[in-house]
């Protein structure tokens, strides 16, 4: 009875604690983080095939069948440094230049995301739980830099990347994952669903020069500063087989989320400010190569495609569709592929160890590199290394990621000026965990 009320309670307080602070910032496969759960963060992100914590849901929801009871939290700090560099226009005669020329770093760099889940055991077979989850990256501040020369261009004297002040964005989404796991097979199979409910926040200032008439199909609602959010729905679906002894395979799809308006932007983001997250799917592999040595591989596809205020190109504007439009201009973010390995070194005494590497596409082209100023998630490398000491029924999980330096170069969305923009980010990541086995 008492164990019943405290496992409840957990879960109450779960779930408080994740809605009131929804993981931000977390751009490294696009705007997904690179693996979800300490464990798997120490291992590049993989989890299709092999599932440790109670956060298996976030990568493959077949991972918790016949899991003990068990509940994770914990947080990471995660700093990725953002800046661009906007030339002076190099065609003689040419219109005043679309970004206020300068090189800027982004002010936000340093982000605090919880994570926290439960799995509840109901045999040797089944198994329930709840995760919740972060994901952000469309984050960026940069500040109201060259008043003067936005004022010499008769652009006003605001300053900023678009000449309308303080210019920058940020998405924070959340996705709460009810989760449903059983083995089949006398324990060969394990099978999972979960429905998907998300909570995305969105908000944006500083865009000034696409709020009007000209530019947008709802002026007034291009870059107001006020946040808007929605709720979405989807789910999610995934197995796991033992090939053999020590072998195994795992796979998983998820849907598309579609996610209420963004209303308040409905000048901003294509088809009124329709802003759904895109399905995912994947395929991993692990095995033991010897008793303490366990190797993972995993492929993930992300479908920004399917999100036309992610996917459509910035060039769209040329054509005469305006922001906010149906086929209006977006990001321009291509689908990627995403490969992640992991090792895991059993070490005795209740140490395990980690390394991983994650290699994922740069989803932007020179040709949208304007647009995303505001969201540069260029990233593709990714090391990983991380461990657990487990003490009796506790365990602390640390996890390390390292994003080198990623770059992109273009310009701006006519080119009629012939001004030069780059994009660039790097990034660093700790987490530390706690779980308790009951």
């Amino acid at each position: 009875m008492e164990a019943r009320i405290i496992r409840r309670s957990l879960v109450t307080v779960a779930v408080g604690l994740a809605m009131g602070t929804a993981g931000v910032a977390n751009a490294t496969n696009g705007y997904f983080s690179h693996g979800y759960g300490t464990k798997a963060k120490g291992m590049g992100g993989v989890g299709m095939a092999i599932s440790q914590d109670a956060y298996a849901p976030g990568i493959n929801p077949a991972g918790i069948a016949g899991m003990e009871t068990r509940f994770d939290a914990s947080v990471a700090y995660f700093r990725p440094e953002r800046s661009f560099e906007a030339g002076m226009p190099s065609n003689p005669g040419a219109p005043v230049p679309m970004v206020n020329p300068g090189s800027v770093d982004s002010d936000s760099e340093n982000f605090f995301i919880p994570s926290l889940a439960f799995v509840q055991q109901i045999d040797e077979t089944r198994s329930w739980g709840l995760a919740l989850l972060g994901n952000g990256g469309m984050n960026t501040d940069y500040p109201a830099y060259g008043r003067e020369q936005c004022a010499m261009m008769g652009q006003g004297n605001q300053g900023g990347a678009f000449c309308g002040g303080t210019a920058g964005v940020n998405l924070e989404q959340l996705a709460i994952i009810p989760t449903y796991a059983q083995k089949f097979a006398d324990g060969r199979v394990s099978v999972g669903f979960s429905p998907i409910i998300s909570y995305q926040r969105f908000s944006a200032e500083g865009l000034d020069a696409f709020d009007n008439e000209m530019a947008s199909e709802d002026p007034g609602n291009v870059t107001s500063g006020r946040t808007d959010s929605s709720w979405g729905y989807g789910a999610q679906i995934g197995f796991q087989a033992e090939l053999a002894e020590g072998a195994r395979v795992g796979a998983s799809y998820r849907s598309k989320i579609r996610a209420g308006d963004l209303d308040r932007y409905s000048g901003l983001f294509a088809n009124g400010g329709e802003f759904d997250i895109p399905s995912t799917y994947g395929l991993g592999f692990s095995v033991d190569v010897s008793p303490r040595v366990t190797l993972s591989a995993d492929y993930q596809k992300i479908r920004y495609s399917e999100i036309d205020a992610i996917a459509n190109p910035s060039a769209n504007f040329l054509q005469g569709n305006r922001f906010g439009s149906d086929g209006g201009p977006g990001f321009g973010w291509d689908d990627v592929n995403i490969f992640k390995f992991g090792a895991q070194i059993d070490g005795g005494n209740g140490w395990t160890w980690r390394v991983g590497y994650n290699r994922g596409e740069n989803p932007i082209s020179s040709e949208d590199v304007m647009l995303n100023i505001l969201a540069p998630a260029v990233m593709t490398d990714h090391f990983t290394a991380g461990f657990t000491r487990e003490f009796g029924q506790h365990e602390i999980n640390f996890a390390a990621m390292y994003a080198p330096t990623q770059r992109v170069r273009g310009q701006d969305i006519t080119g009629m000026a012939g001004q030069d923009i780059e994009i660039e980010m790097r990034q660093y990541e700790l987490e530390v965990g706690y779980a308790y086995r009951f």
